[in-house]
C-alpha cells in the first residue's frame, strides 16, 4: 500500500518549540466519513461506456464517492464531516472536508505517450509534487497496442520506472484487458481497496484542519505519534492546485527551469531549495568571480530521493542560459 497517512503531530521534539497551530475546525473519530472523490473528467470525457462502467463498479462495491472538479489528480479522498439537521432548520449545514494524504493520477499507456511528447507529463508530476499531499500514486493501465504508439515501448517503461525511483511516486500497474468492462473493474477494484484501507487507517484518528500556508510548519514538527493528523481543507487544497491561477515568482522560475532539457520537476525543486527566484540565482552568479565558478555553482545540489548531484553538465547549461550575453551555441 502506498505510503503512510497524513501529516501527524501530537507532541513536539525536545529541540523544537510546541506547535501552536490553531485549527479552523477538528474532526473527531466517529464524526466523519472517508469519501472517494473522482474528477468529473473521469466520468464524462473519452469513451463514455468505460466511464459509466467505472461508476457502476464502484456502486456495486458500495463505495461512497463523489464526482467533482479536481484541479490536480484524477482521484483523491476526503474526510467528510457527519452533519445533522437542527430543529427549525430546513437543511442540514454543509459538511466540512479535509483532504487525506493520497492522490491518484490515472494514465493509459497511449495517454502517457501523448503527455510525454507534448510535455504534460513533466508538468503534471511537478504539480502533484507541489499540491501538498505526500502519497502520490500513478495508476498506469497497460494496453495491447503499445508497440504501435509514437514512442518506443522501452521509452515508456523507462518513464514509468523514473516516476517511481527518481520522482518518488508509487506506481500501480493494471493488466492489459481488451474488454472495457474488465478494465473498469480493475481500476474500480484498486480504488475500492484503497478506500477501505484509508477508512481503516483514519478510523481512530483526530483530524485537524490547516491551510496551505500553514502546512510547512506542521510538517516541520511531525512526530511519530499518529493519533492526530493535520490535513488541508478541500477548498484550500483545490484552489491552490488551480492550473490557471496567478502564479508566484517561484512557480514561474520552476517552469522556466523545466524547459531546459534534462531538468525534471525533481531537479527544479532541488534548485528552488537553494534559489527561489531568478533574482536570487543571478545574485549568486554575480558573486562568482570566474566563468568556471558560475558553471559549477549548481553542480553539487542534491536531487530527489536518490540525492544524486545535479552534475556539472546541467549546472553549466543553466549558467549559460542565465549568464551568456550572446546567443547560445
Amino acid at each position: 500500500m502506498a505510503g503512510t497517512g497524513g501529516t501527524c503531530a501530537s507532541g513536539s521534539r525536545s529541540q523544537q518549540p510546541p506547535f501552536t497551530h490553531i485549527p479552523e475546525f477538528t474532526l473527531h473519530p466517529g464524526g466523519f466519513d472517508v469519501v472517494l472523490c473522482i474528477d468529473f473528467i473521469e466520468t464524462t470525457a473519452g469513451a463514455s461506456h468505460r466511464k459509466r462502467e467505472l461508476v457502476s463498479e464502484l456502486k456495486r462495491n458500495k463505495i461512497d464517492f463523489d464526482v467533482r472538479k479536481l484541479h490536480v489528480g484524477d482521484f483523491l479522498w476526503v474526510a467528510r464531516e457527519r452533519v445533522h439537521g437542527c430543529p427549525g432548520q430546513a437543511n442540514a449545514p454543509r459538511p466540512r472536508e479535509l483532504v487525506l494524504d493520497y492522490v491518484v493520477e490515472r494514465k493509459r499507456m497511449d495517454d502517457l505517450c501523448g503527455s510525454i511528447v507534448d510535455g504534460r507529463f513533466r508538468e503534471q508530476k511537478f504539480r502533484m509534487k507541489r499540491c501538498g499531499l505526500r502519497n502520490r500514486i500513478y495508476l498506469v493501465e497497460d494496453c495491447s497496442f503499445v508497440k504501435h504508439l509514437s514512442l518506443p515501448e522501452t521509452t515508456l517503461q523507462q518513464a514509468i520506472v523514473n516516476t517511481q525511483v527518481v520522482d518518488g511516486f508509487f506506481v500501480k500497474r493494471t493488466k492489459d484487458v481488451k474488454e472495457s468492462a474488465a478494465a473498469a473493474a480493475d481500476v474500480a477494484m484498486y480504488l475500492t481497496i484503497m478506500t477501505r484501507y484509508l477508512q481503516n487507517l483514519y478510523l481512530q484518528k483526530t483530524l485537524v484542519s490547516c491551510r496551505k500556508e500553514e502546512q510547512g510548519a506542521a510538517c516541520s514538527r511531525e512526530d511519530t505519534d499518529t493519533d492526530t493528523c493535520i490535513l488541508l481543507t478541500f477548498i484550500d487544497f483545490n484552489e491552490g492546485a488551480m492550473k490557471n491561477r496567478a502564479q508566484t515568482v517561484k512557480e514561474v522560475f520552476a517552469k522556466q527551469l523545466m524547459q531546459i532539457n534534462g531538468i525534471s520537476g525533481e531537479k527544479a525543486v532541488a534548485i528552488l531549495g537553494h534559489y527561489d527566484s531568478v533574482a536570487s540565482l543571478m545574485k549568486a552568479y554575480e558573486a562568482c568571480p570566474t566563468v568556471t565558478g558560475r558553471e559549477k555553482l549548481l553542480a553539487n545540489i542534491k536531487c530527489g530521493n536518490t540525492q544524486r548531484n545535479l552534475g556539472p553538465a546541467l549546472s553549466k547549461t543553466v549558467s549559460q542560459l542565465y549568464c551568456a550575453e550572446g546567443p547560445l551555441h
